[in-house]
């Protein structure tokens, strides 16, 4: 992948003759017939040719000496360098994240060409005093050796010969191998051919003899390139990615064919910039890709997910960036140079505004993962299936409503910095939701209907409800309706606006009774400084606290036949987290006891759960739960599910 030469500019075609497509059509053909049979006579000239520009001057022999000599210390640099640090770069290599091993491989690597660049930039402009940018042969030798390096680099990055670990292609060791010196033989001779075909311009070198040769050199790397990934196909390289590589490959050298043709390369530089980037991005796409299938904590797994996400963004924004200033502004002419001046400030912005809600999308979508992935202290525990049966739920709808509309508000902000007037656009979109919502109110009823569902928590996944004449488990919420299993193994789906009146079985109420007995009375004061403690130290447990329904009552019995009576407690909880209640209660009662320092040894703390009845008579529902003058440790009315001693 060499940029093209310095040719003549070609002379514009008058607007009078394309006055259809298929006029331009035909000229072209023509163009392409005259110019290939141009070449074909040139043919038997061309050793004469050939012959009359070999150097003959002293001068000649001199510059051809300063471009070996300078490629010379370039790659012996190169060499050097790369010596000095293979021992880091297999340390490098051996990194246990792999992201981190490719990362700093190729920095090593990237190193090593910095060091031969900055050797060939003193070279010509210190000591040969070759300014930038002038067309010498030593110049172009060096920038094309230069060049190569660059892709020889980029070949050993993908490849990674030996270091199988980090290979970002699919082919085993000795495909590897074959691959960066096949290839990095066709692109030294591209680039020497490059180099050689300026000179010998330069040298007087008539035109369709420098097209012979270029389009002779050109076929020749295309059909050995070619024949290089059939031969990669033998050693696992996916058929995707050959057709993809062969496609590049047909698409470069039809673009430098008719860079000769035109005698504007243009197409053929935008070209290389697209493939240049985007195998840059399928590099780091595919480290990433790698580092995520290597490591083990889901959190960083989540990182490099973003991280991707962006970098693929990035790459679409640049390859969008290069079609439109390489193509539409060099090749067909579509801006001045003051208006691209002005494009190309909104054009970044936009990309930016695009990028930011890419991120953003990438980071919810993440960040939702995570709260549905149960932590490992949270598995297996009531809590723990509790938060994520509520998360479930709710979540995925909130993804899809954050997403949706990250996309359309950023995207509205980028179409109107690129001068597009959105106003259209919200017009008609207004028009086709009124539209929408007037022949689908069913729907709209229906997925209103859930959010209000879901922002009461009425129901969680996993729990029996009962609505719309049907009883199961719920198995499934989507945006407009839900999935009922009943007994029977059969599955209901009620959309949400007919849910109606919900019942839900799976949150009946329990009463808790906790008895703490003393052997003496104890005073007062005593005994409203525990009723204090005690019901901070209840409500101070998240878990205790948010199951709780209603308010703590305090209950007392008075001493009987000698005893010094007990002080209870009474409230009311939602049965499914009734299960890891009693013994924290009675721990959470026993500091309360320790801590207050009360008169009296306090006897053992129980405590006894009750489920209520369905349907309690007025004097019981006006009640604390235990009838007037009865102790907290007598039995509780209705039928007792359990106590803990």
């Amino acid at each position: 992948m060499q940029s093209g030469p310095s040719v003549p500019a070609a002379a514009p075609v008058p607007a009078s003759a394309m006055a259809s497509p298929l006029d331009g059509v035909t000229l072209l053909l023509k163009r392409i017939e005259a110019e290939a049979l141009a070449a074909l006579d040139a043919a038997p000239l061309l050793p004469d040719a050939l012959w009359r520009i070999l150097p003959g001057s002293p001068s000649a022999w001199v510059v051809l000496a300063e471009a070996l000599l300078v490629a010379g210390a370039v790659l012996a640099v190169y060499l050097l360098t790369g010596h000095l640090l293979r021992h880091r770069r297999q340390r490098a290599g051996a990194t246990r994240s792999a992201f981190a091993g490719i990362m700093r491989v190729t920095g090593l690597d990237a190193l090593v060409v910095l060091a031969a660049t900055v050797t060939g930039r003193v070279l010509l402009v210190r000591v040969l005093g070759i300014a930038p940018g002038t067309s010498t042969f030593p110049s172009d030798l060096t920038t094309g050796l230069i060049r190569w390096l660059l892709l020889l680099t980029l070949l050993h990055i993908l490849f990674q010969p030996t270091m199988r670990r980090l290979r970002l292609v699919a082919v085993d060791d000795h495909g590897a191998r074959k691959a960066v010196w096949q290839f990095g033989i066709i692109f030294a001779v591209g680039h020497l051919h490059n180099a050689l075909l300026g000179a010998a311009q330069r040298m007087g070198l008539p035109l369709p003899s420098l097209r012979l040769i270029s389009w002779v050199v050109a076929l020749c790397m295309a059909l050995a390139a070619l024949r290089l990934l059939r031969d990669l196909g033998r050693h696992g390289l996916p058929m995707v990615s050959r057709l993809l590589a062969s496609g590049m490959v047909l698409l470069l050298f039809s673009f430098w064919v008719w860079g000769w043709i035109g005698l504007d390369f243009d197409l053929y530089r935008g070209a290389v910039g697209m493939i240049v980037i985007l195998l840059l991005a399928v590099a780091l796409d595919r480290a990433l890709a790698v580092s995520i299938r290597d490591s083990r904590k889901p959190e960083i797994m989540r990182r490099f997910f973003v991280v991707r996400v962006v970098v693929d963004a990035l790459a679409a924004a640049l390859l969008v960036r290069i079609v439109i200033q390489f193509w539409w502004r060099d090749v067909f002419g579509g801006f001045t140079p003051e208006a691209w001046l002005s494009f190309t400030h909104r054009l970044t912005f936009a990309s930016f505004v695009l990028v930011l809600a890419v991120t953003l999308s990438a980071a919810i979508h993440v960040w939702t993962e995570a709260k549905l992935t149960p932590g490992e202290a949270e598995l297996g525990t009531a809590s723990g299936d509790d938060r994520m049966a509520r998360l479930t739920t709710v979540l995925p709808i909130l993804r899809f409503v954050a997403i949706g509309l990250i996309g359309v508000v950023f995207l509205l902000i980028a179409l109107s910095t690129m001068g597009i007037d959105t106003t259209p656009l919200l017009a008609g979109a207004s028009i086709a939701g009124l539209a929408i919502s007037f022949g689908s109110q069913t729907l709209v009823k229906d997925i209103v209907s859930g959010v209000f569902y879901m922002l009461d928590d009425v129901f969680r996944l996993g729990e029996t409800i009962e609505a719309a004449g049907r009883c199961g488990r719920l198995e499934q919420i989507n945006l407009r309706s839900v999935r009922l299993r009943d007994e029977s193994g059969r599955v209901h789906t009620i959309p949400l606006g007919e849910l109606g009146t919900v019942t839900n079985h799976s949150r009946r109420l329990v009463h808790v009774i906790v008895d703490v007995p003393f052997a003496a009375p104890p005073g007062q004061a005593g005994m409203t400084r525990f009723r204090r403690n005690a019901v901070a130290a209840l409500r101070s447990e998240p878990t205790i606290h948010a199951a709780i329904v209603g308010d703590i009552a305090m209950l007392r019995t008075e001493p009987q036949d000698g005893t010094g009576g007990s002080i209870g407690f009474g409230f009311d909880m939602v049965a499914p987290a009734i299960e890891r209640v009693p013994p924290l209660v009675r721990h959470l009662i026993e500091e309360v006891v320790e801590d207050s320092r009360m008169t009296g040894a306090p006897g053992p703390v129980s405590v006894a759960i009750a489920e209520l009845p369905a349907s309690p008579p007025a004097a019981e529902a006006s009640a604390t739960g235990v009838p007037d003058g009865a102790s907290a440790a007598d039995p509780v009315p209705g039928k007792p599910s359990g106590a803990t001693p």
